[in-house]
C-alpha cells in the first residue's frame, strides 16, 4: 500500500546539484583556505547549538572573530570575500546533479507542491543553475530565520508555505544530521541522498536512502504511488 504524499522540501547544497564536481573546483581555486572552511564549519555548529539568533551573519562573525584573534570588520571582510562572494562566483558552470530536473518534473507533473530549505543562501545558485524555472512554494535560506538545520523551524515554515502536515511530507537531503535528524524529528518522512563518501551515524535512521536521482525516482513511484515520467 503505497503512502499519502503532498509535498517535498529539498536540501540544495550537495543533493541538488554535481557537489564532486564543485568540490574538485573549490580545491583548485581555495586549497589555501582549507582550514577557513574547517573552521567556518565548527563556528556554525556552536552558533547552531545557541538556538535563534536576531543576525545570525553577525553573530557568526563574532564567533569567528574570537577563534582566529581577529577583529569582527577583518573577519567579516574574510567571510564576505572568500565564502559568501568568492565560492558563490563558481557555480556558474556547475550543472544540476544528473536527473534533478526530471525527479523536479515528476513532482511537479504529480501535483506535488516543492520547496528548498537550505543552511546556506541558495537563491543566486538556484537562479545560475536552472532551478527558478520551478514553481517552489517557498526558499527558505536558514541564516535569515535565525536558526540552522535540524531545528524544526525552517522545516515547519517550509510545510506552512506547501499546506503540508508532515504525515505527508517528504524531505530530501544528504547530511544526516541536519536534515534526516530534522525530518525525523517531526515526524516527516526523510530520504537520505547517500553520496559515496557519506558513512551511517548510530542514532540516525532515515526512511529511506537512495544513491542518484533515479533511485529517488523509484522510491517517489514504488513507495507513494507517483505517476513516472
Amino acid at each position: 500500500m503505497t503512502k499519502e504524499l503532498k509535498a517535498v522540501s529539498f536540501d540544495f547544497d550537495a543533493t541538488l546539484y554535481n557537489y564532486p564536481r564543485m568540490v574538485m573546483r573549490l580545491i583548485h581555486r581555495y586549497g589555501i583556505h582549507t582550514k577557513l572552511i574547517r573552521d567556518l564549519t565548527k563556528g556554525r555548529a556552536l552558533v547552531r547549538k545557541e538556538g535563534h539568533q536576531k543576525d545570525f551573519r553577525e553573530r557568526q562573525v563574532q564567533v569567528m572573530a574570537e577563534m582566529w584573534g581577529k577583529s569582527e570588520d577583518w573577519t567579516r571582510e574574510k567571510l564576505d570575500r572568500v565564502v559568501y562572494n568568492g565560492f558563490n562566483s563558481h557555480f556558474d558552470n556547475i550543472k544540476p546533479e544528473k536527473d534533478a530536473f526530471k525527479v523536479l518534473d515528476m513532482l511537479v507533473a504529480n501535483g506535488i507542491a516543492i520547496s528548498v530549505l537550505s543552511d546556506y543562501p541558495p537563491h543566486d545558485k538556484m537562479e545560475k543553475m536552472g532551478f527558478m524555472k520551478y514553481p517552489w512554494k517557498t526558499i527558505i535560506n536558514c541564516e535569515e530565520i535565525g536558526l540552522l538545520k535540524p531545528h524544526p523551524k525552517g522545516f515547519q515554515l517550509a510545510m506552512d508555505a506547501m499546506g503540508s502536515k508532515p504525515e505527508n511530507t517528504l524531505h530530501v537531503g544528504d547530511s544526516l544530521r541536519y536534515d534526516v535528524q530534522g525530518a525525523n524529528e517531526l515526524g516527516m518522512y526523510s530520504a537520505w541522498f547517500k553520496r559515496w563518501w557519506r558513512k551511517p551515524k548510530p542514532g540516525i535512521t532515515p526512511d529511506y536512502t537512495f544513491k542518484n536521482m533515479k533511485g529517488l525516482m523509484n522510491l517517489l513511484e514504488k513507495e507513494f504511488g507517483l505517476a513516472p515520467l
